[in-house]
């Protein structure tokens, strides 16, 4: 430790110097176990604070939901009362609807493209979600395209895929974009979806390939089908009123913190993806790639990006959100 010398009522007294400066404690929720790429980007988020702040901000990482729902934590990370939070996309649109452009079906449909436009996104958006919601984005997870699972057949084209009986999450633009495509979904809970996949209540769902083995959906479905519609996006965000009352110095190296920790959590997740394909075939799922015809899918999905613009942020920022991720990806390989 460095030390300065403090001259107070004639006597010299070694301090220091971490002491000259306020130290911050700032908790980190997140709804996942410690073995998910979501707390592997906290954990390291929380060592890099650590080394760019010099210890001056303690982050202090609360998982499986200890300090309450996504929705919940949210609301208070928006007043101040939790300093920040890592959540999914979807429970922050109804705070902040301008994030919701992240979710347009077809807005990208590789990793790297995802990568890119979460990356050119992230500053007009944090000139809009502090006025929305209290909050800014420090860094932007993403855990994998939402693929299709079902025990039925095999989808390989649009035709393939009428009749089926599947569960969406209760979001609008997941339902709309399923129904584009001539099916009737059926939005459920979460914690319903299992059983009713055993029952045969529904035939299938929509989620990451990890959370197809996390889930164990091998017991209960048969194949799998890469719609690339919509990935798992997952932001970092920071109470506004908390970040502002920080020195620069400090905002800035939790930008800097941000920034590497979701680069080096989107690593984590692209490696888990790979394993958790290779376990689902070993487990005896069909992974059938994507679809044949998927220009059918993506026109029908995309023509709904308009009737969704009051949802998330309205017209001109839908549209310039569109140019955004067009420019950021126009060079990316398919």
């Amino acid at each position: 430790m460095k030390f300065v010398k403090v001259i107070t009522l004639g006597a010299s007294l070694l301090i220091g110097t971490s002491a000259m400066a306020e130290n911050h404690i700032m908790r980190l929720s997140h709804g996942e176990t410690e073995n998910n790429p979501t707390h592997v980007m906290a954990a390291k988020f929380e060592e890099l604070v650590e080394q760019y702040t010099d210890g001056r901000i303690d982050v202090q990482i609360f998982g499986s939901n200890q300090l309450g729902s996504e929705q919940e934590v949210a609301q208070s990370v928006r007043t101040g009362s939790i300093e920040s939070e890592i959540l999914y996309t979807g429970n922050l649109v109804p705070l902040a609807p301008s994030i919701g452009v992240m979710m347009l079906p077809y807005a990208f449909t590789s990793t790297q493209e995802a990568h890119a436009a979460m990356d050119a996104l992230q500053g007009p958006l944090n000139e809009r979600l502090p006025g929305e919601a209290g909050v800014r984005v420090l860094g932007y997870l993403e855990k994998g395209f939402r693929v299709l699972t079902n025990s039925v057949r095999e989808v390989k084209n649009i035709d393939d895929l009428q009749g089926l009986k599947i569960r969406v999450s209760k979001n609008n633009i997941a339902i709309e974009t399923f129904r584009s495509w001539g099916l009737d979904p059926i939005p459920m809970a979460w914690a319903e979806v299992f059983p009713a996949l055993q029952q045969g209540v529904i035939d299938g769902q929509e989620n990451p390939y990890t959370t197809a083995v996390s889930m164990k959906f091998n017991e209960v479905q048969d194949f799998i089908t890469e719609i690339h519609y919509l990935i798992w996006s997952g932001p970092l965000i920071v109470s506004e009123r908390w970040y502002q009352s920080l020195d620069s110095d400090l905002q800035d190296a939790l930008n800097k913190a941000g920034r590497e920790a979701a680069e080096y959590g989107r690593a984590n997740s692209a490696s888990e993806t790979e394993v958790a394909m290779k376990s689902l075939v070993e487990m005896g799922m069909t992974l059938s790639g994507a679809p044949e015809d998927e220009e059918k899918w993506q026109e029908a999905a995309r023509a709904l990006w308009t009737s969704f613009a009051d949802e998330i942020g309205g017209a001109d920022w839908v549209a310039e959100a569109g140019r955004l991720i067009a420019d950021a990806t126009a060079n990316i390989s398919k």
